[in-house]
């Protein structure tokens, strides 16, 4: 009975959203400034009448989730998805979630198929936005519908022609714009909309405005006079009705844009999303450059393992590496770091080598190791903040239910536990210490990972105490998860993993997936098991992470396990030789799908301002989700081209060429030339470009850009 209240709370919720999202907005946001008279946009102080379009808001919420009720500390996601309903042929279709969500909320019915291909007609599609905006029951006749449609101000009398015809594009734009509060500075899109000439003279704003606010993806073809699909009417309804839903538009070039002018340089300035999913990867050390050729700009990178046995061979006398650390702030990225301390053969006869130096006794709570640990400890933290001067996440004892045995409930189990957490809480103060003394505590992060969810954890809070106040000690909680269902193709355990750990043991911190994936070497086990695993994990977490839903998005990151095999063990996404296993596009479009949306893209953009004429530009970068870029927008002629930055002091750079095209130049030097083989195209060339440096924060300023 649990879980069938929990699915009516879900519908309930998503349906409050509505109700909310139906709202006049009660002002303007950064994207969702009313353009031109403020009685004819919705904007405040408007005498527009509350039954009257505009009536959905642009203002998205981008803290994290809400907490989760007490009640429901564990639920089986395997359970949960018998209440979701399921359109067969709608299973991985980009449009499922809103299909899915929108027959949940009564908008389309419940039946077997959606028709994903099939068009929709004009009646259909206005009684459906007149249903989500609370204005229509569903089942009008045409008459009503034209009815409603005038008095609510949504469609002027003879605009949409014959109801029973097919919806085109340019229509559907024209609903969703009367229907939503305008935004300024959208003329800037007909830059991308190749056939822009060809929608009619009184619908062009409303296609502008509809990629300005992300109901509509912007194409070099909108296609005016083509038919809706349903699958396209769906999502487009989804977004209106979700403004964390919609598109991020592919530039923003402000008050630059000028019509004629085909040449613009713009700064954009981006700040951390709360409520935004960080992906990432463990980048075998040092292969940050092939991770964002793959994938694009990375908010978060996995990096070293360093380890006390390993750095101090010699009583007293440390040595210290962080190149690979310097790779990840060189592409622009937070690192996730770990030093090993505590694990011992005495405690896990699995280990191969104790972390603890041979020259001291092997137990932690002998009165010198602790003292030798602790002042190990608080040298590696400040050499490793010294070095790359920017935000760290530190993982002290990596792995603390593998590494220290303790994932059982026997006794010797339970006593382990609790000793290694007094360690740790201890061993987060001298970190603490130690970076505060540098005048660094603010750039220190702390992260315990756990392995899944171990015996021992599922006795819950009051039988873990020692969870209680590791977890209090730290700034993010993280888990370790792979496929552990009997069938590898089914994530459900993953899931129900961070579930149980963001409900039991989170304390209200951001929780992040450190490892997850599904070696190819496993007996049985295939490339294509392997895709098949991402395939299903990516489409559970367009249903799982929203607000209402399974994580309640409460998950702040998200890293694969790993870009490439190595030493045989077949984690990888890529083979050792570079090449694709299936698994890698399937990754790339689940990652690149959420991160379209403004809720789940991890960072949100601040500011934009021309800079086109300014004789140096200052770029300033403080994390991976809070930095500078340049957009870069030109018109070319497709060919091999040298995009040429001069920069005052040496730094790297990285370049993604229309949204495709990943190139960097990772060396640290004042000149870079980055010859782009592939990715200009004939017409208008987006390009936005990054900065890296071995140390974060830092600023920079560009001398000079040029296309040649």
């Amino acid at each position: 009975m649990m879980y069938m209240k929990r699915f009516f709370r879900l519908l309930g919720l998503f349906l409050a959203s509505t109700m909310l999202c139906t709202a006049c907005s009660p002002g303007a946001t950064p994207d969702s400034d009313p353009a031109g008279d403020p009685a004819a946009s919705g904007a405040a102080g408007n005498l527009i009448p509350s039954d009257t379009f505009p009536m959905f808001s642009n203002d998205i919420d981008y803290s994290r989730g809400g907490n989760i009720p007490e009640s429901e500390d564990y639920l089986n996601y395997s359970a949960q998805k018998g209440f979701r309903h399921t359109f067969t042929d709608m299973v991985y279709h980009d449009a499922e979630l809103a299909a899915v969500r929108l027959a949940e909320a009564g908008i389309f019915e419940k039946t077997d198929t959606f028709a994903p291909d099939e068009t929709m007609n004009v009646q259909t599609f206005v009684t459906a936005l007149l249903q989500l905006a609370g204005k229509a029951k569903g089942g009008e006749d045409e008459a009503e519908v034209k009815k409603l449609a005038k008095s609510t101000a949504l469609a002027e009398d003879g605009v949409l022609g014959d109801y029973g015809a097919a919806l085109t594009r340019e229509q559907l734009a024209y609903l969703l714009d009367r229907a939503c509060v305008d935004r300024e500075n959208v003329s800037q899109y007909k830059l991308l909309v190749g056939d822009f000439a060809a929608i009619a003279d009184s619908m062009k704003n409303s296609v502008l405005q509809c990629i300005g606010l992300g109901l509509l993806p912007c194409s070099e073809s909108f296609s005016p006079q083509q038919a809706v699909t349903r699958a396209e009417a769906a999502q487009a309804l989804y977004r209106l009705a979700n403004p964390g839903m919609r598109l991020i538009p592919p530039y923003e070039l402000g008050d630059a844009y000028a019509d004629g002018t085909t040449t613009y340089l713009v700064k954009n300035t981006y700040e951390e999303n709360p409520g935004g999913v960080q992906f990432g990867f463990w980048s075998n050390y040092n292969q940050q450059a092939f991770t964002f050729s793959q994938f694009g700009k990375r908010p978060i990178d996995r990096v070293d393992f360093h380890k006390w046995v390993s750095s101090e061979t010699e009583k007293g006398h440390y040595q210290f590496g962080f190149s690979n650390s310097q790779n990840g702030h060189r592409l622009g990225s937070t690192v996730i770091t770990n030093v090993d301390i505590s694990a011992n053969l005495e405690w896990n006869p699995y280990f191969q080598k104790s972390n603890i130096p041979a020259f001291y006794k092997q137990d932690i709570t002998d009165p010198e190791t602790r003292q030798a640990a602790k002042s190990f400890l608080y040298s590696y933290v400040q050499a490793l903040l010294e070095a790359l001067k920017g935000d760290v996440i530190l993982s002290i004892d990596y792995e603390v239910d593998w590494q220290q045995n303790i994932s059982g409930i026997d006794e010797e189990s339970r006593r382990r536990a609790a000793i290694w957490g007094e360690w740790y809480v201890e061993a987060c103060q001298v970190a603490r210490d130690a970076a505060k003394q540098i005048g660094a505590a603010d750039r220190l992060k702390l992260i315990i990972i756990y392995n899944n969810i171990t015996d021992l954890h599922k006795l819950g809070v009051a039988q873990n105490e020692w969870m209680v106040k590791c977890g209090q000690a730290s700034d993010y909680i993280g888990i370790d998860s792979y496929a552990m269902a009997q069938d590898k193709t089914d994530p459900s355990i993953t899931l129900e993993s961070m579930r149980y750990l963001i409900n039991n043991f989170s304390f209200g911190k951001p929780v992040i997936m450190v490892e997850n994936g599904l070696s190819t070497t496993e007996e049985g086990i295939s490339e294509q098991t392997q895709a098949d695993y991402f395939k299903n994990l990516f489409r559970e977490f367009r249903f799982a992470l929203g607000k209402g839903d399974f994580l309640n998005g409460n998950l702040a990151g998200y890293l694969v396990w790993c870009l490439k095999d190595e030493g045989g063990a077949g984690f990888g996404l890529f083979r050792e030789d570079g090449s694709a296993k299936p698994a890698a596009a399937v990754v790339r479009e689940g990652i690149d799908w959420l991160e379209s949306c403004r809720q789940y893209n991890p960072s949100v953009l601040k500011k934009t301002e021309n800079v086109i004429s300014s004789s140096e530009i200052e770029v300033s970068v403080n994390s991976g989700t809070a930095y500078d870029k340049l957009t870069f927008v030109t018109e070319q002629t497709a060919g091999e081209k040298n995009l040429r930055i001069k920069l005052r002091e040496q730094g790297s750079v990285y370049i993604t060429v229309n949204g495709t095209y990943h190139y960097a130049s990772t060396g640290m030097t004042t000149r870079h030339v980055i010859a782009l083989p592939e990715g200009v195209k004939d017409g208008i060339n987006v390009i936005d470009i990054y900065f890296g440096h071995d140390t974060t924060p830092f600023s920079q300023a560009v001398e000079a850009i040029d296309l040649k």
